[in-house]
């Protein structure tokens, strides 16, 4: 399979970058901060994912594109991330759709997800507030997906409150709209074990127009 994966010099996006190519797909890797070691299969594209034109150029010809775009929250507030990740969205909504590739799959955030009946974890006691903007600008594009408004073979994927780097085991649980806890009550995955959780719904196709998450 052909995919592009924007964000792919990010910390998910660089497990996904590995995990596809070492699954024998052919990888157009788009970053526009850093640099990738070259490998086989793999084509580095540094570009601006808030260019519609540029994503359209970018994806055509490909069969699937995968975002794990960040604005890089460590950065900047809040609130100027909330207006990145709804622009980036917007451009690359429009450009896969110029570009008439039809799967994307989304890496979106935990916040949306129900913490319990009811109450999404944005909306929990337990969310600090200084990350509340960007994460309800994530919940918005996830309602936009499910109400129709975007004409795409759709999946959005949310990781659990922790994802940190780790050991790829392969051992991981599937859900859809809520959080999932282990025994102990912890909410976590490494990077490399959701990795493996998106490309099995790249080639198996478990969630298309529906939003998933994995955890321990």
């Amino acid at each position: 399979m052909s995919l592009v994966i924007f964000g792919a010099s990010g910390n998910i996006g660089s497990h996904l970058r590995k995990e596809a190519l070492a699954r024998g797909h052919h990888v157009t890797a788009v970053t526009h901060v850093s640099d990738i070691e070259p490998a086989e299969r793999l084509t580095v594209v540094k570009a601006d994912i808030a260019d519609a034109a540029a994503v359209a150029k970018i994806v055509a010809g490909h069969d699937a594109v995968i975002s794990a775009y960040s604005p890089g929250l460590r950065r900047i507030s809040a609130e100027e991330a909330a207006e990145r990740i709804g622009e980036a969205h917007e451009a690359l909504f429009e450009g896969v759709k110029r570009a008439g590739v039809r799967r994307l799959i989304l890496v979106g955030g935990v916040g949306s997800l129900e913490a319990s009946p009811g109450i999404d974890v944005v909306d929990s006691d337990f969310y600090p507030a200084n990350h509340k903007a960007h994460t309800l600008r994530n919940r918005d594009i996830l309602k936009s997906l499910k109400r129709g408004d975007h004409d795409l073979d759709w999946t959005y994927v949310s990781p659990p409150l922790a994802i940190q780097a780790g050991e790829r085991t392969g051992s991981f649980r599937l859900g859809e709209d809520r959080l999932l806890r282990d025994d102990s009550g912890d909410s976590r995955i490494s990077e490399a074990d959701f990795a493996i959780a998106i490309l099995d719904e790249l080639e198996n196709g478990q969630f298309i127009r529906r939003r998933f998450t994995a955890a321990y």
